[in-house]
């Protein structure tokens, strides 16, 4: 019988639809151990233990941050002969990597995607550094992100998202714009280089954050590329009318915002600024980001 860890994300909302319909659904098919998280970070340590351990599939239960942090955990485990595959129920505020691979919380599917095969998923790469200047690394699978993006996950931290997702999303973001003051971020990669000041600095592998914020409507997590978003200095009201541009999927056409593709970029910024990933802040410029193809394989439709 396939083995799977699932780890759980402690506090989430959605913890009782977990153990109400899901799990007894998964247990009927598999031989299932449910790990807990107790504070944060601990998904990553859970992960990283898991590997060690004969399992064939490890599933983050929660939302993108508690998939980056089981990402890493099995990333920081290597080497095995075999890692396990990886696997998604989004039971998070945002799930944007799981919308964009088609993945929902329906036991049905997730059974089905167990007994499927798993495919090949890049992984995007952070060398930075911490509040100290030590360096250090992370990886993230969907988003990571400068200017406005660490600032919001910072309110977000703090909401008790009564509000429900959209709602939530949508205070923080406008309330983080009203006291944001855009900051010169320079970006260097081999193609085209950028030295001005953004309101947000957005990586993706996924195509969405922020819950439906397509800043990477053309992103793929197997292309071995990552795709970039830069937003310039804007008045509250473009950029309250781009937001609804962007929740549609759609690129916007303005000289202050731009689209690349990339495999690797340096970043510096003249004045303390932090860097976010999977929303979850992680540290400070300067950076340097990159892809790792097909690092993890990751079941999805």
């Amino acid at each position: 019988m396939i083995a799977v860890a699932i780890i759980l994300n402690g506090i989430s909302r959605k913890k009782n639809q977990f153990y109400s319909s899901i799990h007894p659904a998964l247990c009927q098919k598999f031989n299932v151990e449910v790990f807990e998280t107790q504070w944060p970070g601990h998904a990553r340590e859970l992960a990283r233990e898991r590997v060690q351990h004969p399992v064939d599939i490890i599933l983050a239960a929660g939302g993108d941050g508690t998939l980056s942090q089981v990402v890493n955990g099995i990333l920081d485990g290597e080497p095995r002969a075999k890692s396990p595959d990886l696997g998604l129920i989004p039971l998070g505020t945002g799930n944007d990597f799981a919308r964009a691979c088609g993945i929902t919380a329906n036991p049905g599917q997730l059974i089905s995607l167990l007994e499927s095969a798993a495919r090949p998923t890049d992984v995007g790469r952070i060398h930075c550094c911490d509040g100290t200047g030590k360096k250090i690394a992370s990886c993230f699978i969907n988003v990571c992100s400068m200017g406005m993006g660490p600032e919001v996950v910072a309110r977000l931290e703090k909401s008790n998202r009564a509000l429900g997702p959209s709602l939530t999303y949508f205070k923080a973001i406008a309330t983080t714009f009203l006291m944001h003051r855009p900051r010169v971020i320079r970006c260097q990669t081999a193609q085209w280089n950028w030295n001005a000041p953004v309101r947000v600095l957005a990586i993706a592998n996924g195509k969405s954050f922020g819950h439906s914020l397509f800043v990477a409507p053309d992103a793929s997590p197997d292309d071995g590329m990552l795709n970039s978003f830069i937003a310039g200095p804007l008045p509250l009201w473009r950029f309250l009318y781009f937001l609804q541009t962007i929740k549609s999927a759609k690129k916007i056409r303005h000289p202050n915002i731009r689209y690349h593709t990339i495999d690797r970029a340096e970043f510096d910024a003249p004045e303390p600024c932090a860097i976010e990933a999977d929303g979850e802040r992680i540290g400070f410029l300067p950076a340097e980001i990159d892809i790792l193809p097909g690092k993890i394989n990751f079941l999805r439709p």
